[in-house]
């Protein structure tokens, strides 16, 4: 039945296009658009924000069956990530907050720039969510899905897997990045990261404010500045994306006109485990991902 599904989604939407499209700072990332077979000229252009060391093409099958029902859906990879990876991290100065203050600034001109006359919205998995919040251009997205996006305090995280990040992301991760001069990826199955970028959001998680402690980033003054709607689910299985870390980062999003919190319960996905990653697994297409497209279809 879902093979069925698929080949018929498939037929309603064009070839997805590989692109390269700038951020802010020149570099260039690797994007895919989905594009909508029929659409009308309001209806919106979709990106998604992909989690931390996960590349774009994790995201496809989400990105397809949105362009199957009029949504063209951008996909894309940040600097160091996936197809925007060229070449070796050894001696990257990529740093988390580039993700965040550089590609997805970029991203999103590029989106609003090249669809001028229709909505932006954004599906944030994980970082992809609070990405945008430091983005000084987000007043650009028209309506918000965040997927797993928590404040990443080690001690809001579920047991035990919260003594497992405080030891790898407090002891010994930072030597290993020293050493090797980036971060392995299969340490936390993804792919590999920049060491800078890997520190840095080690030190984010070892802090009860997340990112919101370092003084450094001047950018979480735009978080308050996000003005869409804005819904975060929180899956009942994450042990990263608990209540608690979910409530945290949403709790900061204090500009938005329509703030909630979706919980995602494992009973109403017809499912025994869904966790950090598994919001985009092909087996919900018929569960939770109607719910997120009627979500943003919405008005209220």
């Amino acid at each position: 039945m879902a093979d069925t599904i698929a080949l018929r989604e498939a037929a309603a939407a064009a070839e997805p296009r590989t692109l390269t499209i700038p951020a802010e700072d020149g570099t260039p990332l690797a994007a895919t658009l989905y594009e909508a077979a029929e659409t009308g000229r309001e209806r919106p252009v979709t990106v998604i924000g992909p989690a931390t060391a996960v590349p774009a093409r994790f995201y496809a099958r989400f990105a397809a069956f949105l362009a199957a029902r009029g949504h063209t859906t951008l996909t894309f990879d940040y600097r160091g990530i996936g197809a925007s990876r060229s070449g070796s991290l050894k001696g990257s100065p990529t740093r988390m907050r580039d993700w965040c203050t550089r590609d997805v600034p970029g991203v999103l001109a590029w989106a609003a720039g090249t669809f001028p006359d229709r909505p932006v919205h954004w599906i944030g998995h994980s970082m992809g969510g609070f990405a945008t919040g430091l983005a000084h251009n987000n007043t650009l997205i028209a309506r918000q899905l965040n997927v797993a996006t928590l404040s990443g305090y080690w001690g809001r995280m579920a047991s035990p897997e919260r003594y497992r990040v405080y030891v790898l992301m407090g002891f010994v991760a930072p030597p290993l990045v020293r050493l090797f001069d980036y971060f392995p990826g299969p340490l936390m199955g993804g792919e590999d990261l920049p060491g800078p970028a890997f520190l840095e959001w080690a030190r984010w998680c070892m802090q009860p404010e997340f990112l919101f402690s370092d003084e450094t980033l001047s950018e979480t003054a735009n978080v308050a500045r996000f003005r869409a709607p804005i819904r975060f689910a929180q899956i009942e299985d994450d042990a990263w994306g608990t209540a608690a870390a979910v409530g945290h980062m949403a709790g900061h999003f204090t500009g938005s006109i329509d703030r909630s919190i979706w919980p995602v319960r494992l009973a109403d996905a017809k499912a025994r485990k869904i966790g950090h990653f598994g919001f985009f697994r092909d087996e919900f297409r018929e569960t939770l991902w109607p719910a997120a497209l009627a979500w943003l279809e919405s008005t209220g």
